[in-house]
């Protein structure tokens, strides 16, 4: 239905064949939902033209139609899925337009360190990270808050779902790196969004039309709602739940920021057409400390000494991951040839003796310092390790690149290592993406297993300790019935215990299909009508990615759950 009508419309293409709609039904997470037809629009005026397309049919009556912005399709919480139009941007709107040096300006860190943002690009939504990291690195610029799917993601959806990852710890998330944003908002009509002081706040909210209006009611929302809203914010770094309406007012600089209500929003607030990122330097050396865990009481006292440094990542992986790695150590040895394999296995070689002399640790923490100035590196580092060695800890300050990359493919691969060796079984995931409070996972850590092991799962746990945030992937078969009721079961339990260590449900992976209905568990039904007024003061005809943030329940995720495949 419309295809013809929207061919007519816009420059772009229009699809709607049987086997596109199956490849537009999935994206990485558990859920298939199949939309009606694929647009690919050629620029801004094609986006334009067909929310006002959408605009016209509602106006006749056909009150379902919506759109959903998709751009890679790597989002594991089922948030570029939906019914009726999907609006992929990555066959034409992509491309990096300009990247530009400029003088530095300082920020601080989470951990008082300082770094300095010395350039900005503009870059189209549908820009693979990939390729947009070859063009800033060519000015010796790079966007650091990518995600592990760096090679897969593209900026839009990194936009969208406040992505992050292993240098989230130093530099923040997408959040803090968006300048500016170009988006189509309800009325198709394409704005400017970009931080303003209080009096241009006043004029914008003057104007008639749909961004006057948007920061009208947005600012009527935040000062009647301010002592709940800014007591809602999670206790964690990291966060991608609920809309992040407390970052929109900067009241040490009187500062109004829209664009934090489209990064981490999923689409549901308007159409993402140009974005404008802050990057930092490129820092070419790097030195990795290695710490072996045994007892996870001691993780807080560890993490607050290395945090005392200037550390860029500080990444962990638990024994299952490990031994997953061994079980599938053949994974890590293709394509390097019989030689390129002997020199790999051999690596591991001093892994193997500890494991035998001491015992498999429980996880395993990956310090990274990286730096242009040689000498202040390997100072660094190497206080960092007598410090760590002199409180106890098992640790090797790794002196090669060689030896880096080993511990950082099983930590990169420790997803695909479960997709690719899992024999009627597949990831699954739905409780992927908690932050924890540091201070707080020894205690939520064995909770959170024995949980796990009750229900008899196969996982693994990794993720980016600085910040709490841990990845637990189960295998699941979905030929299974029991399946979909263990994962109704589960999420919610897993996500009272997440409220009762002052976690966030969702660190960097968004709500989603997967993770909206347990909104009122993270934030209460106060801040979750809070969030339905913002919905409804960007998007009052709920055309953009509806049920996502708003409005969907648990059983919409029964509904959507992948179906079980015919043997």
């Amino acid at each position: 239905m419309f295809k013809d009508e929207l061919e007519n419309l816009i420059e772009g293409d229009v699809l709607n064949t049987k086997d596109v709609l199956a490849k537009y039904s999935h994206d990485y997470s558990i859920f298939e939902v199949q939309p009606d037809i694929i647009v690919y629009p050629k620029n801004s005026e094609d986006v334009k033209k067909v929310v006002n397309f959408v605009n016209k049919k509602r106006e006749q009556g056909y009150f379902y139609i919506s759109i959903t912005a998709r751009a890679a399709g790597t989002c594991m919480s089922g948030g570029s899925l939906n019914t009726s139009i999907i609006l992929d941007t990555t066959k034409y709107m992509n491309g990096v337009l300009e990247v530009n040096e400029m003088t530095p300006i300082k920020r601080k860190t989470k951990n008082g360190k300082y770094f300095e943002i010395s350039g900005e690009a503009k870059v189209l939504p549908g820009t693979f990270y990939r390729d947009f990291e070859k063009e800033t690195l060519k000015k010796g610029l790079l966007m650091p808050c990518y995600p592990a799917s760096r090679e897969l993601c593209a900026v839009g959806g990194m936009v969208a779902n406040n992505g992050a990852g292993e240098k989230t710890l130093k530099y923040g998330q997408n959040k803090d790196f968006v300048k500016s944003l170009k988006v189509v908002l309800d009325d198709g009509e394409e704005y400017e969004i970009k931080p303003i002081t209080k009096q241009e706040l006043e004029a914008v909210s003057l104007e008639e039309n749909s961004l006057g209006r948007i920061c009208r009611k947005i600012w009527n929302i935040y000062k009647r709602s301010e002592e709940d809203i800014l007591s809602a914010r999670p206790k964690t770094s990291k966060n991608s739940s609920g809309y992040l309406i407390w970052d929109v007012w900067d009241r040490e600089r009187n500062v109004f920021d829209l664009t934090k209500l489209f990064v981490g929003a999923q689409g549901t607030t308007g159409i993402i057409t140009e974005i404008t990122y802050h990057l930092v330097k490129e820092e070419e050396n790097s030195k990795l400390l290695v710490v072996f865990l045994k007892d996870l009481k001691r993780l807080p006292e560890l993490t607050e000494e290395l945090l005392k440094y200037d550390v860029e990542t500080l990444e962990v992986y638990d024994d299952h991951t490990l031994k997953f790695a061994v079980k599938f150590f053949g994974s890590f040895l293709k394509e390097k040839g019989l030689l390129g394999m002997i020199k790999y296995a051999l690596r591991f070689l001093p892994e193997f003796f500890m494991v035998l002399s001491g015992g498999m640790p429980k996880l395993i923490v990956l310090a990274e310092f990286v730096s242009n100035d040689v000498n202040e590196i390997s100072e660094e580092s190497f206080d960092a390790y007598r410090t760590v060695k002199s409180l106890g800890f098992k640790s090797r300050l790794i002196k090669t690149d060689e030896e880096r990359d080993k511990y950082f493919d099983i930590r990169h691969d420790s997803f695909k290592l479960l997709s690719d060796h899992s024999k009627g079984v597949k990831t699954a995931p739905f409780i992927d993406d908690v932050a924890i409070p540091t201070k707080n996972l020894p205690a939520y850590l064995p909770e959170l297993t024995k949980i796990l092991d009750e229900y008899k799962l196969l996982y693994t746990i990794a993720g980016h300790l600085g910040d709490g945030n841990l990845h637990v992937i189960p295998l699941m078969d979905f030929n299974d019935p029991k399946t979909k009721d263990t994962i109704l079961e589960l999420s919610p339990v897993v996500y009272e215990l997440v409220k009762k260590y002052d976690g966030t449900i969702t660190a960097e992976h968004n709500d989603g299909i997967i993770r909206t209905p347990y909104l009122p568990i993270m934030f209460g039904e106060k801040m979750v009508q809070v969030f339905a007024e913002i919905k409804e003061a960007f998007d009052p005809k709920n055309i953009f990615n509806p049920g996502k943030k708003v409005g969907f329940k648990v059983d919409d995720i029964e509904k959507y759950i992948e179906k079980p495949k015919k043997k």
